[in-house]
């Protein structure tokens, strides 16, 4: 990516949130530091998308974005039902559909992920501390199913930057795309 084509990405963007995405503090300062534009939408699905210039790609290109492992593994154990429609949805509707999990470095990070003894003793309600020996297999398994991509951003003082990689790729492609239709007109 030139440095040149990113800068012309950026000036003309528009990063779009879900109404009810919460404790995205982080995303939206970082968003701001980079001068990149924020705007609080109601999204169909997902929680993130993006306008570029006068296009609105939320129905095409959606990240899903999970905090932690903790809130993953509640979704899959409480609101499975909910979470795979939304997720099969997702998939189907969009053309792009990424699930951004925060705080995992990647799927060995995931896989290994083991809720601190601390907190399994601070919640005796909890029962299983190996969570991420419960995520991983349903993660695998409806990333084939329903043709999405999982991105791990260790540092979520990163994932706006991830954010940004997956809707700039997704513009390239895109812009490339839709050049030869744009000559003929």
């Amino acid at each position: 990516m030139s440095t040149a084509e990113k800068k012309t990405f950026l000036k003309k963007l528009t990063v779009l949130y879900d109404t009810r995405e919460k404790k995205n503090q982080h995303i939206l300062e970082a968003l701001d530091g980079m001068g990149v534009e924020a705007e609080e939408q109601k999204l169909d699905y997902g929680d993130y998308s993006f306008q570029w210039d006068d296009k609105d790609f939320r129905q095409t290109c959606v990240i899903e974005r999970k905090a932690n492992v903790d809130e993953l593994y509640g979704n899959l154990t409480f609101g499975r039902d909910t979470f795979e429609k939304e997720i099969a949805a997702a998939s189907v509707l969009s053309g792009s559909f990424t699930l951004l999990l925060e705080n995992c470095k990647n799927e060995a990070d995931l896989k290994a992920y083991r809720v601190p003894d601390w907190r399994m003793n601070a919640s005796p309600q909890r029962k299983v501390q190996d969570i991420g020996r419960k995520c991983y297999p349903v993660i695998r398994s409806w990333e084939q199913r329903y043709r999405f991509h999982v991105r791990y951003v260790h540092d979520k003082e990163r994932t706006a930057a991830e954010m940004l990689e997956v809707f700039y790729w997704y513009w390239h492609g895109y812009k490339k795309l839709t050049a030869p239709l744009r000559r003929r007109t």
